[in-house]
């Protein structure tokens, strides 16, 4: 019978030094992978978290250009007077921060962004218009005469509803990603 204490030892050697190998590539190569993944996965949700962010604040931005104008008409309609530099100011601030939220949120593609946009769109140039038609009865300074808004009010109303329900749409499908 031949000896086989030799070759046992070094057959069990070989062994251990394959398994020892191929763990030392596959472990890291796994690590590397479940790594990657969860940068990816965090990346998403960084994205999706700006993205709702975006849009909470293409709500709140447009709202404040659109009350400065609703407390505006309402002061005319009661006969106050609206001191021009103050409304400029106001104005100006809101205007600039709807305008910022509009255009500098990364935006998807798709049909329903499309409408997003186009809503957006006709909001700010409503809001635009009435903004210059109260600033020219704030220049002429008459309480007499003053024209009626409430067609225009209740137009620009109507957009941001239809807005809001598609951002509030939006958040709620980002969020339930978030939750998954």
């Amino acid at each position: 019978m031949p000896d086989t204490s030799n070759v046992v030892p070094l057959i069990t050697g070989l062994g251990g030094a394959v398994i020892g190998a191929a763990a030392a590539v596959y472990v890291p190569m796994r690590q590397r992978r479940h790594q990657s993944r969860d940068e990816e996965r965090s990346s998403r949700e960084r994205l999706t978290r700006e993205e709702i962010s975006g849009l909470t604040r293409l709500r709140t931005t447009g709202r404040a250009w659109f009350d400065v104008l609703l407390r505006a008409d309402q002061s005319l309609r009661a006969g106050l007077d609206i001191e021009l530099d103050r409304f400029d100011d106001e104005i100006t601030r809101t205007s600039l921060g709807a305008a910022s939220a509009a255009y500098q949120q990364p935006r998807p593609q798709g049909e329903a962004h499309q409408e997003v946009d186009s809503l957006s769109a006709r909001i700010f140039d409503e809001l635009q218009d009435l903004s210059w038609k109260l600033r020219a009865q704030i220049v002429r300074g008459t309480a007499e005469d003053v024209p009626d808004f409430s067609e225009q009010i209740d137009r620009i109303k109507d957009l941001r509803a239809a807005l809001n329900m598609k951002l509030l749409e939006r958040i709620e499908q980002l969020s339930r990603q978030l939750l998954r």
